[in-house]
């Protein structure tokens, strides 16, 4: 009894089939690189071409209420391709800005729908989505 109301407590009940296993000749991105200081008008087209001499597995532009955060992800198969990248590319401009390359920590879980939950990155938690599209929805309001 709460305020004069009965409230019931039950756990939660997953509503989703979990994600089949991947198949043999998946390759599984183990090695992610995060990537700051983006401009608000880069999609994961742009950070997936931005990569693409280090064989990227995938890239993702974050979004949080449908406007782009200025980060993202890229993926690599392997560790060798993830540090070349890294040591290659930060610093290096995509689209007039000067990217900041760092290693994801080890924090991030991605649902089916594609949000993204539990991002650590110095830190700070956040409830975001990720952008996969490559599609541009909103005003570019950064300068």
């Amino acid at each position: 009894d709460v305020m004069g109301r009965i409230i019931k407590v039950e756990f939660s009940k997953s509503f989703r089939k979990p994600a089949p296993p991947p198949s043999p000749d998946t390759i599984v991105a183990k090695y992610k690189l995060y990537v700051s200081n983006l401009a608000w008008k880069a999609r994961s087209a742009d950070l997936k071409e931005f990569f693409l001499q280090f064989n990227p597995v995938s890239a993702n532009i974050v979004f949080e209420d449908r406007k782009s955060a200025g980060y993202g992800f890229v993926s690599f198969g392997t560790k060798e391709e993830a540090e070349a990248a890294l040591t290659e590319l930060n610093g290096k401009e995509l689209m007039e800005r000067p990217v900041i390359l760092r290693w994801r920590e080890d924090k991030e879980t991605v649902k089916a729908d594609g949000e993204v939950e539990d991002v650590k990155v110095n830190d700070q938690a956040e409830g975001v989505t990720v952008d996969d599209s490559g599609e541009v929805e909103g005003e570019d309001k950064q300068e």
